[in-house]
């Protein structure tokens, strides 16, 4: 029997999600698309914040990893038009050491996590593993409470039709 190592699940895990990547820096660009599409990864890559919006508009994505200062648009404004969008998908902001930016920035624009620069594959691999196991578990929990109340509903309902 062949055993699979938490790791080789992991990054499994990650094959099977789509990731967008929006900055404006080419080398970071280049250096983390080597990087997960070493591990195979599919990971599309944009440079500012009006490309990705017309990608959006094109592809759903389960992760997307967006630079703080863009060359068109700052990141948290491009995160809250996700927002107002109802865009689901798992949002992380990438910034500089020693910005002003507050939990309630991040939480109003429905950014998850927040990555500090510098950074490195290995940082973002994990935290993108970390954050889709936590909306697995979200999922699971929002699944598990509606079979739960359906079921309170129908023995509701049943307890009634006892009662008279």
């Amino acid at each position: 029997m062949e055993t699979v190592s938490l790791q080789e699940r992991n990054i499994e895990m990650l094959t099977k999600i789509k990731t967008l990547l929006v900055d404006g820096d080419e080398g970071i660009r280049r250096s983390l698309t080597l990087f997960l599409g070493y591990r195979n990864c599919r990971l599309y890559t944009v440079e500012n914040a009006t490309q990705a919006l017309i990608a959006i508009k094109k592809e759903l994505y389960d992760i997307i990893i967006c630079e703080e200062f863009l060359p068109d648009m700052n990141g948290l404004v491009f995160f809250e038009i996700l927002n107002k969008r109802q865009y689901e998908a798992i949002k992380i902001l990438i910034t500089s050491y020693g910005n002003s930016i507050t939990f309630e920035d991040i939480r109003s624009k429905g950014i998850d996590y927040l990555l500090t620069k510098p950074i490195s594959g290995e940082e973002i691999e994990a935290t993108m593993i970390r954050l889709i196991k936590s909306r697995c578990i979200k999922n699971e929990l929002k699944s598990s409470r509606k079979q739960m109340l359906g079921t309170e509903k129908k023995e509701g309902k049943q307890w009634k039709k006892q009662m008279y």
